[in-house]
Formats: C-alpha cells, structure tokens, sequence
C-alpha cells in the first residue's frame, strides 16, 4: 500500500530534521566547549605544591597555545579580589586600571565579576567561566540552526568556537548580535492565523535593537547594527510590507527614530546606574581604549603594516593611526550604507542584514586592535549570508594560522623568533585584511540563507535537504512496488541489471522493427546507456523478460510511477523478434498488471504509443485497454515531438482484462 502523505506527516519530517539538526549542533558545542576547556587549562597554576604557572602563554612547544584573557584579567585586573568592577576604581596617569575596571564595558565587566564569583584560583575562575559562557555557546548554535539549519555547523564545528570560546568574553556579545537577528525573522515570519508578518516592520526593528543595545554594553560592536535597522524602517521594510503600507511611498523618519531610542534607552539602562554609582571608574574603560596604542598585542593592519613605513612606534606612527583608524572606519561605514542605499534602489529592500556584516567587517579591517577572537564576530555572518564557500575556508584557515603562532610570536618576539611564526601571522594579518576588505562589498550583496530569508519576507520556506530527499524518496517508484520478480506462464520479469547489457543490446539489433520507438538500444554500448538510465530514474522500475530457456527475450518497465495517485504506466517495451507474436507480450502484460492491481493497489494502469504505430495500438486494444485520447507533443521524437495515444485499464475494468489476457496467454500456450 501506497504510505500516507498529508500536511501532519510533512509537518512531522520537517520537525524531524530540524530536532537533528539541533540535536547535532548541541553535540558539537558541548565538544568544543570541552576542548577550549582542555586547552586553556594549561595555563592555570597547577595544583601540586611549588609548582610553576604557566601563563601567559604555556609551553613553547605547544601546538595550540593556552594563552587566555581570562587569566590576563584574573592575575591582572583585580578579579581575584572579587572587587564589584567600576565603582570604586579608576585609572592612573599612566594609563593602569586599578579598582576592579576592565577595560570593556559594564556588561563584560559585570559577567566577569559574577564568574570569579566563589572561585578561589584561576583554574576555578576558568572552570566558572566555562559555566557561565558555554550556555551562551548553545544559545548561538541553536538560533543559527533554526534560522539557517545545516549551515549552523559553520560555528559549533570549526575551529574558531574551540579556539576562542574560552579566550575573552565573546559569547555573550556574538549571542546578543545573533538574538538581535532572530528577533527581526520572528517578526518577519508569516503568522499561521492571518498570513501576514508577526509584527509591524517598527516594531520587529524597535524589539530587535534591544539585544542590539545589550550587546554593545558588552563589546560595542552589535550597537553598529542599529543604524541599518534604521535605514530598513526608514524605507518601509521588505517589498511586500511596502505593498501593504499606505504610507508607502514616504520615508518613515518616526519609525526610524523609535529604533534608535529603542537602543538609546536600552544602553542607559545598562550604563547609567554605573556611571552614578561610579563615574570615574565606568570613565576609566572608556580612558584606557582611547589611550591603547597599535602596537604587537593589537595585531592589527597598523603594527604591520604603517610600523615599516614610520621607522616602528614613533610619536608620528601612533598619531597617524590615532587619526586615520576612526577615520577609515567611518568611511568604511558610510560605504557600507551608500552601497545598501543602492541595493534598495534596485531591489527595493535595504539589505540591513547584509550592511550589518559590511559595517562589522570595515569595524574590524581599520581598529587598532585585531584581537584573533574576533573571528568569532563574523563567524555568525558567514552563516547568515550566502557568502562564497572559499571566502569562508580561506578566513578560517588563515584564522587558524594566526592563532596558532601570534601567542608564540608574544611569547618570544625577538631575532631568536622562528621564522615560521613571522610568517604565520603575516599571513593571518593580510589574508583577514584582504578577504576583510572584499567583504565590505561583498556582504552588502549577499542574499540571506534560507530558512532565514523566507522568514525575513513572511515566505514559507521550503524544507531541508534532508526532508527534500525523504520526499524523493517517498516518491520513488521502488518504495511503493519495490523491485520484484514476476512469473507467469512461460516467461519471468526479474529486475534488469547492467549485466544484462551484452543481450539486450542483441534483441533489438535490426533497428528498421523499432522504427516507431526511440532510443532503443542497438548494441552493447548503448544497452549500458539504456540501462543505466532506466536504474537511475526513481519513477521507474526496468525489467528483464527471461523466457523458459533462460533467454533475454526482452525487456519492459514500470514508469511514470505515481504512488500519491496509486497509478503508473507500463511501457519502454521491446522483444526480439523471435518473441513477438507468441505468449510473451500478453503473459508479461498479465504479470505486470496483476501485480499492480492486485497486491501494490494500483488504480489505473496506462499506456502510451505513438499515434502512427498502427501494430502497438491494436496490441495495447487486444490487452482490454480503452483509448482515451491523443496527447500532442507529448514526447519528443526523433528531434521533432510525437503526438502519443494513450490508452488505460482501470481497477474496475481489470477483472475483465484479467480473464482476456489468461485466455490469450492459454492460447498462445495450446499453439506452441
């Protein structure tokens, strides 16, 4: 019996790929969140006694070095000493935090307290902080899988998560950029009562900047978003928010500005209670960034690059990069907008996604600063985007390249340092900046992935390829009649095999009997063709007709198979001549029929013919079959079309055609 489809079942595959999808995702991240683990420990003061602490950056011959921040901020900023950051500390003339500041924003600061909450060393404070960061890890890895499926392993299965999730405090502002995203595709998606998007286009972006303002209380870098969010209200949203907006042919200026206080707000609740309680120290973060110069540990385009051509860290070296890091920057954002405003113009959508990712990537191609885990940043655009697969590989390899030897490189740079180690981060450092600056175009065009794009456009997406391929499945012609063999009266249907090629290409040698059939094959070569063909068409199922000798006498098929409708046709038939005119046509007829009828529950079984072929038309007549009318241009013929006869036995006609094809068969029988 044909398997039951229906909108449930379809419903059901679909969450089944999706829950493994889910399910693959949460295993690697608990892998990689393992291995950061493992790897950063090495540099934690061990626990035998008089033993020597490795940190900063472990052994030389580390293949991957333990060097974290999180160690850097325990021994050196005071995290230690449980101090509440910012509110009684500040900054020195010389430019060292003292007081429990951190030189990243309150929410950074904040986690990082919380996390040194109870640990007594800095191989509990690392175990804490795999505790608080790991749930971000599988926040990240679960919205990307269900904005992006399969894609999503783009994150919980390369390097960058294992090499950077216990680096700095990434995760939580990576989770904030990502939750800002799926806020806008929630919004976006269609509501399965009315058809229409969840929420207005304002109100998705207003509830969108929230994570967004969150996120730059963490690491500045998600608040950048805002302004494409803008841009997106301001031109109304998508095209089909436009076409159902009366207002659309203005610029919605309020609605932009309802975005920005919307992130406005949210910052100044994250920042404000701690600039009251304690403005020099909350000041102080900001002092500390403003006054850190391009040097070794920022690994930036700066140190080397500019650094050659200014004679090394000179006062004219740190006050170009002063000047032109901001000021490239800004630029770099303002392309990054002029070249969404163009893409609007055109397609009429700004692509705030796609600006998004442009902007982040101008962000991280001129600051001064180019810390390794920024990977981590941008990770997540390659995953939302569709972006080239060789830009992807070429980043992540370089990205790897560079950690692997910049933490040797800060280990020992001096003209003892391995040449390998120079040119391992010289290759990380430029091929980011290239690809960097490529991306800055790139990203702008690039169209969201699905599912996420029929989310964003209020569009059902189309299922996965793993659900697609279930439904092919589901549609093959084997999984409803499967592969069976037949018997009756003097000749057996067994499934054809390319084995069969040296005879079948034999039975039809004189090609002038098979001048109203194309493609039948000839020869042995063409048989393997023939074959192959057959075996690999899914709504078809080929068989060889073995007489009682033993002998290849033909062949014939199943095909048009169509198991939702219960129906199929046969054909694809031919006979040596030898077998025509005997028991061997209507005895396979009568096999093939009873089986489809009988025990797969067919409901009508077709044939097709040429309408000239005179001889094929009085045989299919002589099974019981009924003409039903020409089909024009059914088929092509020949390099032309044929007009085809088609002609069919239903399963109320069948007992009769049943007891017409046994009497033709006991005749045939009787004569031989």
């Amino acid at each position: 019996m044909p398997p039951a489809r229906n909108a449930y079942a379809a419903k059901r595959l679909h969450f089944g790929e999706t829950t493994l999808i889910l399910v693959v995702a949460m295993l690697f991240t608990a892998a990689s969140s393992a291995l950061a683990y493992a790897t950063k420990v090495g540099c934690t003061t061990p626990s035998e006694p008089g033993a020597k602490r490795e940190w900063l950056f472990g052994q030389r011959g580390d293949v991957i070095p333990c060097y974290s921040d999180l160690m850097t901020m325990w021994h050196g900023r005071g995290l230690a000493s449980h101090v509440f950051p910012y509110i009684h500390g500040g900054i020195t003339p010389d430019g060292h935090l003292f007081g429990g500041v951190v030189e990243y924003p309150v929410l950074s600061g904040l986690f990082m307290w919380l996390s040194g909450l109870g640990a007594n060393t800095d191989r509990e404070f690392l175990w804490h902080s795999l505790l608080f960061l790991a749930p971000f890890a599988f926040i990240i890895a679960i919205l990307l899988a269900l904005m992006t499926r399969w894609w999503s392993m783009l994150w919980v299965a390369t390097p960058p998560l294992m090499l950077y999730a216990l680096h700095n405090w990434e995760l939580p502002v990576v989770a904030a950029a990502v939750a800002g995203v799926a806020v806008m595709a929630w919004g976006g998606s269609a509501d399965p009562g009315t058809g229409h998007r969840r929420w207005s286009v304002q109100t998705t972006a207003i509830i969108a900047a929230i994570p967004l303002g969150v996120g730059f209380s963490f690491k500045i870098y998600p608040g950048l978003f805002v302004l494409p969010l803008m841009l997106w209200v301001l031109t109304r949203g998508e095209v089909g928010d436009r076409r159902r907006d009366p207002r659309r042919g203005s610029l919605d200026w309020l609605g932009a500005g309802y975005v920005a206080l919307s992130a406005i707000v949210t910052v100044a609740i994250t920042q404000v209670p701690f600039m009251i309680a304690g403005y020099d120290g909350w000041k102080a973060a900001i002092d500390f960034q403003s006054l850190r110069q391009a040097n070794l540990s920022t690994n930036s385009i700066w140190y080397w690059g500019l650094r050659f051509l200014t004679g090394g860290e000179t006062p004219i070296y740190n006050s170009i990069v002063d000047v032109a890091s901001p000021l490239l920057i800004v630029v770099a954002f303002a392309v990054s907008c002029y070249l969404g405003w163009r893409v609007y113009r055109r397609d009429g959508a700004f692509p705030w996604l796609g600006v998004s990712a442009a902007m982040l990537a101008g962000f991280m191609l001129f600051h001064k600063v180019h810390s390794p885990q920024y990977t981590l940043w941008i990770l997540p655009f390659f995953i939302l985007l569709r972006v080239r697969w060789w830009l992807i590989a070429l980043y992540l390899v370089a990205d790897t390249v560079l950690d692997l030897t910049i933490f040797h490189l800060l280990l020992n740079y001096s003209p003892t340092t391995h040449g390998w180690v120079i040119a391992g981060v010289n290759i990380g450092v430029w091929t980011h900046a290239v690809i960097l600056l490529v991306l800055i175009v790139v990203f702008v065009h690039a169209k969201p992935r699905e599912p996420l794009a029929s989310y964003l456009t209020g569009t059902v997406p189309s299922p996965g390829p793993l659900t697609r391929l279930r439904a092919v499945d589901d549609t093959d012609a084997q999984n409803w009649l499967g592969t069976p063999t037949l018997v009756s009266g003097p000749i057996t249907l067994r499934p054809l095999e390319l084995s069969d090629a040296e005879d079948l290409g034999k039975v039809a040698s004189d090609a002038d009997l098979y001048r109203w059939t194309s493609g039948v094959p000839h020869d042995t070569a063409s048989a393997i063709a023939w074959i192959r063909s057959a075996l690999t068409n899914p709504h078809r199922i080929p068989f060889a007709v073995i007489d009682a000798d033993g002998t290849l006498v033909g062949t014939t098929s199943f095909y048009d198979v169509d198991a939702a409708n219960q129906t199929l046709a046969v054909g694809y038939t031919f006979y040596s001549p030898a077998a025509m005119g005997t028991a061997v046509n209507p005895a396979a007829k009568l096999a093939l029929c009873e089986y489809a009828f009988t025990v797969a529950d067919a409901v009508r079984v077709v044939w097709h013919t040429h309408e000239e072929n005179a001889q094929s038309r009085a045989a299919i007549t002589k099974l019981g079959a009924v003409e039903e009318g020409l089909l024009r241009k059914h088929r092509r013929f020949r390099g032309g079309w044929r007009t085809t006869a088609q002609f069919a036995i239903v399963d109320d006609d069948w007992p009769a055609s049943r007891e017409l094809l046994q009497a033709r068969v006991a005749k045939s029988a009787t004569k031989s």
